[in-house]
């Protein structure tokens, strides 16, 4: 669609809103006003908002008085707000040029905001939502978001799947939202807001920095610079109805954040809250101690080189590394997952000033976190600061800003094996696992490269360096400083109309820095690697809103519609430099680097152009419709398919406010809601300029001369285009028992066409890949949740219980031209094989995973028919199912082994509160889904030259001393692996997740100080046998469920405080 017709569509909507108007446009000279009190005390109460048509018309002083002036006759809605207090509304008919009066006392309810939810540019009440949304109380989701406001989110939400996608401090968790909708690898993650802000899951990628080995390491997540102890609220809007008003970035739901605002009734307030924790790993896997790998290496030799007789290398004389010399020398040898592990501490307080007067609020805070990492080495120090004002200048004009300033230290250690380059590349947690058990082999204390802490010649030549080098002696930080902020006029305007103004922005500066010396691999030949990057990110928001409330006697019609403009850019850069003439300064002094490496840099920009509007109508509190439409442009597609306009629609029923409901039986239910949506959003998350042909520069050798030349490196696609997701919802909502049971039961489909995909062309075209619109995945599922209060005694006990699940069923429909595609290529091990285990197949879900099938052990030497059938087959090695029958076995005999999703996702929590004791548990967890781990690929080979857990070698299988073992024999990694159901292991866990225990001291002088106790995964019931399955090394969504030496996930036990001055 053009700009001249969307042009079109915002001028009709306006002329729509003007329309409902002109019936009763008069001279605006009525006035309405009065009191507001604490129904309890019965005390006048300041600092109310007060509000008819949009907007606030007024705040209460402090006599609790209010008066908005200057409005036309008719019939108005006056809602007044106040948190800490139940939210009231009447309805007052007004005469030309009368004053009317509406009073009001309100009840005091500390769980008011709930009753209120963000709806994206605006708020509606519980009771009036037609869409699927999701409320996340701020005080539930502290208690398990330690470092980042995700991590609250965890078995929180029916439909939302939070899992860890990397455990290090400051690091990100992936976040799904009715499953899986495109192939695109970033393109999964939902929006977020921040007080209107849109923040993306990932501003500028560090595999922009090219950066050689730090292109491997952890991605610092840019949510985990907002502390999660300044957030108010949390809204996850999940159904196309609620979507769709972000068009072409809410296809993966929205996640809507609204920071803290003052709490202070009247005059100042200072809140305090501290806290002093321990972390510690979730689980150590027991590897093989010196004396067993040991005897584990001399059984790994004599059965892959010696004879049947003499079983034993070298004509029965025991070997070097015999477990007698070992056990003599130096007893168990080293653990070096003791080594890398720590228990570590973490500290956080949080200092705010906030205040109120008749005229508005605000708050000032102060956050410090430092998080040491349970690895050697590894840490995350954040400090910030945050400002939130609202003022009323007058009875016309309101101002709101919201401001946020952040600066994070993250240093890291490499936990991943992505871009490894020799089979000692495994990554932190992996090497402490392979690493030989002893730090020399022969009591050899030869340094290397002059280091005297150096391990022998013969142990660096076998295993290069121990892990330790890695923690203490390498060193990575990523320091980023970001700022947030948002500021807003509203404008009061006749004929109960408003005015939204707004400009925000979000800025990020970061900066990358490692060395490697020369006492680890990547450091050792090139005397020294030294990296710096940066990157700088901003983005500019205008948002110019027109709102419209207005009352018709039973008919109710609130509207919005105007106009969003989006600006943003990216650069960054990187260097890499070597060989240095000692390690002393680092990476402090590049100028000192004798060899210096081809610079990168880069720039990114797109903006965003947007006409939105939104109509919600409810005839006798009873049947409630909401229309929206949008329609963006963006500058990231061809010039034929800028622009896309997102239509959607619902209707909600509350039947028990039907006549022939009133005064009936209805078995106890308090409201009854029907609801009904179907609609359409967007996804535009490609890289800037990818509907472009690109070039790229070079030089090439002409008579000897080296010349600059260009070449076309990508093809330019004139149609490329949005991926599009129609979604339709079905759900409804029970409030039974005054309240105290509240169930909700949605049924979802979701079709996204156009995928956005990065295919291989054909070798003709003189290109690799390229980017187009093809196939579409479906989504379909079943979202469960229920709270209960069973028991509710007047200032004594409460017990509340709740529960959530969900079950989502993807479905690849699509691939367009392709009959089918693999994804995911994963190192089993530095420099060892990659496998492409993902299939992508018209029929199958994503994540689906393809390989061989095991039948059992080949318990007998190979026949000649037997190599013939598998070259690779020995004796004690696996023998793999031939699946279509044609006598041997070959990349044909793949077949669909395993799904990496989970069936259903479900949590579970429960709290009691006396008196001024409080305590409450949370239960999360997964049923169905495998998980692939990496390293028993290693493990399986029995490959003597590293270590493995003992639980393999005890299952290994042995004719003679285990003829039932499950696990191919110890045969010196002779032993032949094919990526095979061996590999994958079941995802289901149970979880506690987080148990909390609280007292509010009973001092009055104390202002209601309260102490408590919290634990964070404290225990965790699965048959995995790595450290952890909540686990994801990739940040794509087409490679999920991937094991590959993560860093583990930690217990955090904590102790804290918090008091009101």
């Amino acid at each position: 669609m053009s700009p001249s017709t969307s042009a079109r569509i915002c001028g009709a909507l306006l002329g729509f809103l003007l329309a409902g108007a002109t019936a009763g446009a008069q001279a605006p000279t009525g006035r309405i006003t009065g009191v507001v009190t604490d129904s309890a005390s019965t005390q006048p109460l300041a600092g109310v908002h007060v509000t008819v048509g949009v907007g606030t018309g007024a705040i209460t002083r402090e006599d609790g008085r209010y008066s908005i002036s200057a409005l036309a006759a008719g019939t108005y809605t006056v809602r007044v707000a106040r948190v800490g207090y139940t939210a009231a509304s009447r309805t007052v008919r007004l005469g030309d040029g009368e004053t009317a009066t509406a009073d009001f006392a309100l009840a005091h309810n500390a769980v008011v905001l709930s009753d209120v939810v963000s709806v994206g540019y605006g708020e509606k009440t519980r009771a009036n939502v037609t869409e699927a949304i999701a409320s996340v109380p701020a005080d539930q989701a502290l208690k398990t978001a330690t470092t980042t406001i995700e991590q609250g989110l965890q078995g929180r939400v029916a439909g939302v799947n939070v899992t860890t996608g990397d455990a290090a401090p400051g690091g990100g968790m992936r976040v799904q939202i009715r499953g899986v909708n495109s192939v695109n690898s970033g393109s999964n993650q939902p929006l977020y807001v921040i007080d209107g802000v849109p923040v993306a899951s990932s501003d500028v990628s560090r595999s922009n920095f090219n950066t050689g080995v730090a292109s491997a390491l952890t991605e610092t997540n840019p949510l985990s610079t907002l502390s999660p102890s300044d957030i108010e609220s949390i809204d996850i809007l999940k159904d196309a109805s609620a979507t769709a008003i972000y068009g072409s970035r809410g296809a993966n739901g929205v996640v809507l954040i609204t920071t803290k605002k003052s709490r202070a009734q009247q005059g100042g307030m200072l809140s305090l809250d501290v806290s002093q924790g321990w972390t510690s790993v979730t689980k150590q896997i027991r590897v093989l101690t010196a004396p067993e790998f040991a005897r584990y290496t001399n059984l790994s030799w004599a059965q892959g080189y010696g004879t049947p007789a003499s079983g034993l290398p070298y004509g029965g004389r025991p070997g070097s590394w015999s477990p007698e010399r070992i056990q003599a020398s130096i007893g168990n040898g080293v653990n070096w997952e003791d080594e890398i592990f720590r228990t570590a501490p973490i500290q956080n307080a949080t200092l705010s000033a906030s205040g109120r007067d008749p005229n508005g609020s605000y708050m000032v805070s102060g956050n410090i976190l430092n998080e040491q990492g349970v690895i050697n080495g590894s840490s995350f120090r954040r400090g910030g600061i945050r400002a939130n004002l609202d003022r009323a200048l007058n009875d016309r004009f309101r101002f709101q800003s919201n401001l946020t300033l952040t600066r994070s230290i993250n240093d890291m250690v490499r936990t991943s094996t992505i871009g490894a380059t020799a089979w000692r590349d495994l990554g932190i947690v992996r090497q402490a696992l392979a690493y030989v058990p002893m730090r020399h082999l022969n009591g050899d204390t030869t340094t290397v490269a002059g280091d005297s802490r150096a391990v022998d010649a013969e142990t660096w030549a076998a295993f290069g360096a121990d892990p330790r080098r890695y923690t203490d002696e390498v060193s990575e930080n990523d320091a980023i400083t970001r700022g947030l902020g948002n500021f807003k006029v509203t404008t009061q305007l006749p004929w109960n109309f408003a005015l939204d103004m707004s400009v925000g922005g979000n800025y990020e500066r970061r900066g990358y820095g490692s060395y490697y010396p020369r006492t680890v691999q990547e450091g050792y030949s090139a005397n020294g690697v030294a990296i710096a990057a940066g990157s700088e990110f901003y983005n500019i928001l205008n948002d110019d809103l027109l709102r419209w409330n207005r009352t018709f006697g039973a008919q109710h019609v609130d509207a919005v519609g105007g106009f969003s403009y989006e600006n943003s850019r990216s650069t960054w850069e990187s260097n890499t430099v070597s060989g240095f003439a000692n390690d002393y300064l680092g990476n402090n002094v590049l100028n000192l680097a004798s060899k210096v490496s081809t610079p990168y840099s880069g720039v990114g920009a797109w903006k965003l152009a947007s006409f939105l509007g939104r109509v919600n109508y409810s005839l006798l509190d009873r049947y409630l419709l909401t229309g929206t439409v949008r329609q963006d442009g963006s500058s990231k597609f061809a010039a034929n398919n800028k622009w896309a306009t997102f239509y959607s629609g619902a209707f909600a029923w509350r039947m028990l406010q039907e006549p022939f409901f009133r005064g009936g039986n209805t078995l106890g239910f308090n409201d009854v809601k029907l609801r009904l949506s179907a609609g359409q959003s967007g996804n535009q998350a490609i890289g800037a300029y990818q509907s472009l042909g690109a070039l790229e520069g070079g030089t090439f050798p002409i008579n000897e001369v080296m010349v600059p030349i260009f070449y076309v490196a990508r093809l330019a696609n004139p149609n490329l285009k949005w991926e599009t997701t129609t979604q339709y919802d079905a759900g409804i909502d029970l409030t039974a028992w005054d309240s105290r049971i509240n169930a909700t039961v949605d049924v979802y489909r979701k079709i996204t066409n156009d995928l956005l995909q990065n295919i291989t062309v054909a070798p003709n075209t003189g290109f690799s890949r390229a980017t187009i619109n093809s196939g579409s995945v479906t989504n379909r599922g079943i979202e469960l949740s229920t709270d209960v209060t069973p028991v509710q005694l007047a200032n004594s006990f409460t017990w509340t219980v709740g529960a959530n699940a969900s079950r989502n069923i993807n479905r690849l429909e699509s691939l367009g031209p392709t009959a089918r595609q693999f994804a995911g290529e994963i190192p089993t091990a530095g420099g060892g094989p990659a496998v492409v285990p993902f299939i992508q197949q018209p029929g199958l879900p994503l994540g689906s995973i393809w390989g061989y099938v095991v039948q059992g052990i080949q318990k007998t030497y190979p026949t000649h028919a037997d190599t013939l059938r598998d070259p690779s087959i020995s004796y004690g090695s696996y023998v793999y199912k031939d699946i279509n029958g044609d006598g041997k076995i070959d990349s044909n005999d793949q077949t669909l082994i395993g799904y990496a999703f989970p069936k259903w996702t479900y949590g579970f929590n429960n709290s009691v509160s006396w008196k001024g004791l409080d305590a409450s548990m949370l239960v999360t967890g997964v049923v169905g889904g495998s998980v692939i781990n990496v390293e028993r690929f290693r493990y399986l080979q029995m490959n003597m030259r590293q270590n493995i857990p003992k639980y393999y070698v005890d299952r290994a299988w042995n004719d003679t001393t285990n003829p039932n073992g499950k696990f191919q024999r110890i045969d010196n990694g002779r032993v032949k692996m094919r990526f095979s159901d061996q590999i994958l292991e079941s995802g289901t866990y149970m979880r506690l997740k987080n148990i909390q225990v609280g007292y509010k001291l009973p001092w009055a002088q104390l202002n209601g100080t309260r102490v408590y106790f919290n634990a964070v995964n404290p225990l965790t019931f699965t048959h995995y046998t790595g450290f952890d399955p909540e686990v994801s090394a990739y940040s794509s969504a087409a490679t999920p469920n991937v094991d590959q030496g993560n860093y583990p996930n930690a217990k955090i036990y904590t102790i804290g405080a918090s008091t009101n001055f």
